[in-house]
């Protein structure tokens, strides 16, 4: 009887150590979750306050502040601006460590396109504030799918185009020494074929001169001027 008593004792103080242990807050680099919650529904409340007229305001001030982040955070809701419509309330809040990094998501529901907020944090020095924030839309699974469907058809259509200019390109290097070939082969004709000379403009500089040396000889034989005879035709003997 004692003994079952004692089993009984010790269940029931298990029991009670394991409910305390389920009551204590989970903390994230030591904050509990609802302190990540609270921060970004504080920047989005500030972002929501923001018009066309004051995304560049904004920008240009952290710019100048050196705050690289918050020049991204502003960026990406005026990115997600036109899409979200009016905003209409929080939505799903999500805070999770891995590794030495904390990421807290919060899910915003609009008019139009709905918006997630992306903040990540050093698990060790959390106080020095989020080293990233982002604002992106949200897809749902169709448009998730149609974007990655088109994408594995836009890089096969790239991987194909690629082949075929490849192809071209291989193509050419076979052409290209038959060209050099042929036109190496008709420049060596060229060259090799010697240029002609007209016989008959030959045949008539040899008998212009012959005529001037029978002439000149029939002036010194007579005594008489060349200008007084004229030689109208040679016939040479074989």
């Amino acid at each position: 009887m004692r003994k079952k008593i004692l089993i009984c004792l010790c269940t029931f103080a298990l029991a009670i150590s394991l409910v305390a242990c389920g009551s204590k807050e989970e903390t994230y680099g030591g904050y509990p979750a609802e302190a990540y919650e609270q921060s970004l529904m504080s920047y989005m409340n500030w972002l929501t306050s923001l018009t066309d007229a004051n995304f560049e305001e904004a920008k240009t001030y952290y710019e100048q502040q050196g705050q690289e982040s918050m020049v991204t955070l502003v960026e990406d809701y005026a990115d997600c601006y036109a899409d979200m419509g009016e905003f209409v309330d929080y939505g799903d809040f999500s805070v999770e460590k891995s590794g030495k990094t904390i990421t807290a998501t919060l899910e915003c529901d609009t008019t139009g396109r709905d918006i997630r907020m992306v903040f990540v944090y050093k698990a060790n020095d959390v106080e020095a504030g989020p080293t990233s924030m982002n604002v992106e839309r949200i897809y749902t699974k169709g448009e998730i799918m149609q974007k990655a469907g088109l994408n594995t058809l836009m890089g096969i259509l790239i991987v194909f185009a690629m082949l075929i200019f490849m192809s071209g390109i291989i193509k050419l290097f076979e052409i290209i020494p038959k060209l050099e070939k042929k036109f190496k082969e008709k420049d060596e004709v060229s060259v090799s074929t010697p240029a002609t000379v007209a016989p008959v403009e030959t045949a008539k500089t040899d008998d212009l001169e012959l005529v001037a040396v029978i002439a000149a000889a029939i002036a010194a034989s007579t005594g008489a001027s060349t200008d007084s005879f004229v030689v109208r035709s040679i016939k040479k003997r074989r």
